[in-house]
C-alpha cells in the first residue's frame, strides 16, 4: 500500500520554523533561500489543507495546529535522525554517546580517556553527565553507554561490572591536627561529611565498632564532588571512595587519619543497550573500560 506522506524536505523546513518561528532563521540553518522556505511551507500546507503559520506583517505567527504538528513531526525527524546514526555507527563504530555520574567522569573517567583515544582514534565520543537512569528507554535518547552505581539491574540494557568502592574516612591535615584525629575513637569529636547516598559512614562505624556515634550527623551533599570539596576545605572527615581522591592523597591535601576502609554495597557498571551490543564504538569501549576498572 502506497503511503501518502509528504517531502521529508518540506517537514525539516516546516520544523525549522517552528522551532524559530522565523523564515530567516530557518534559511540561514538550513543553507536556502527564504523565498525556498516560503516554498516549501506553502507546499506543505496545499497538501494538508491546514494553515501552519498566519502571517502577521513581516512576522509568521504558529497556528495552534502548526504547533501540535511541529511537536509530532520533531519527535519523527530525531528518530530518524538516531536511526540513521544507529545504523552508520555499527557499520564505522565512530559514534559513541558515554553518560555517567558528574564526579565519576570528572576524577576516574576524564583523567584516563586520553588512553582510549590514544588506543582508538578513529573514534569520536561524547561525555555527558547521567540524569535518570532510563537513559535508553526513550527512542531517541542520545546515550549509548552509561556508568551506571546500583544493583546490576537496568530496563533493556546488558551490565558489565566495573568496580566496588573502597570507602575510607579522610580529611584535610589541618582539621587531623585541629581536632586530633588519630585513631576511630577520636571521630566522637568530629564533624562528618555525608554523601546523600546514606550508607557509608554506617558501615564505616559499624565495622568500627563504634556504637555510640550517630551515622547520621553531619551535614549532606549531594555528590562526591561536593563533599571532596568541603573536606578538603576542612569541614570535617568524609567516608570516600578512594579512586576519587588519588591525586589529593598523594599531594597531601587529604589524608587518612587510621588505617580502616569498607567496602560499598552496591557497585559501577557499565551499561548498554540489547540492540546496540554489536556496534564496534561500544565493543571497543567496553573493552578498555572494563580493564581499566580492573587496574584500580
Amino acid at each position: 500500500m502506497k503511503r501518502t506522506l509528504p517531502s521529508l524536505v518540506a517537514l525539516e523546513v516546516f520544523e525549522a520554523c517552528a522551532r524559530y518561528a522565523s523564515f530567516t532563521r530557518a534559511a540561514e540553518e538550513l543553507g536556502i533561500t527564504q523565498s525556498a522556505v516560503s516554498r516549501q511551507v506553502a507546499q506543505l500546507e496545499d497538501f494538508l489543507g491546514i494553515r501552519l503559520f498566519e502571517r502577521v506583517r513581516r512576522r509568521v505567527l504558529i497556528t495552534s495546529a502548526g504547533k501540535s504538528y511541529a511537536e509530532k513531526i520533531r519527535v519523527i525527524l530525531r528518530q530518524a535522525e538516531r536511526a540513521t546514526e544507529d545504523i552508520t555507527a555499527a557499520e564505522t563504530g565512530r559514534v559513541l554517546h558515554i553518560s555517567s555520574y558528574a564526579t565519576f567522569a570528572s576524577k576516574w573517567l576524564a583523567p584516563r580517556l586520553h588512553l582510549f583515544s590514544k588506543r582508538h582514534p578513529d573514534i569520536a565520543y561524547q561525555v555527558t553527565v547521567l540524569t535518570h537512569h532510563r537513559a535508553f528507554a526513550s527512542p531517541d535518547s542520545d546515550v549509548d553507554v552509561a556508568i551506571h552505581y546500583g544493583e546490576a539491574s537496568w530496563p533493556n540494557a546488558l551490565l558489565d561490572l566495573l568496580m566496588y568502592e573502597k570507602i575510607v574516612p579522610v580529611c584535610s591535615p589541618e582539621y587531623a591536627a585541629l581536632h586530633r584525629i588519630n585513631e576511630p575513637a577520636d571521630l566522637e569529636r568530629a564533624t562528618c561529611l555525608h554523601q546523600s547516598r546514606a550508607d557509608a559512614w554506617p558501615d564505616m562505624l559499624s565495622s568500627l565498632g563504634l556504637q555510640n556515634i550517630s551515622p547520621l550527623r553531619g551535614p549532606k551533599f549531594d555528590q562526591y564532588a561536593m563533599v571532596i570539596e568541603a573536606a578538603l576545605t576542612g569541614l570535617g572527615v568524609a567516608a570516600i571512595p578512594t579512586f576519587l581522591i588519588e591525586k589529593h592523597l598523594a599531594a597531601g591535601e587529604l589524608l587518612q587519619p587510621f588505617d580502616v576502609s569498607v567496602r560499598s554495597r552496591h557497585a559501577y557498571y557499565l551499561v548498554y543497550p540489547e540492540a546496540k551490543r554489536n556496534w564496534k564504538s561500544i565493543k571497543a569501549f567496553r573493552r578498555w573500560i572494563v580493564a581499566q576498572a580492573r587496574q584500580a
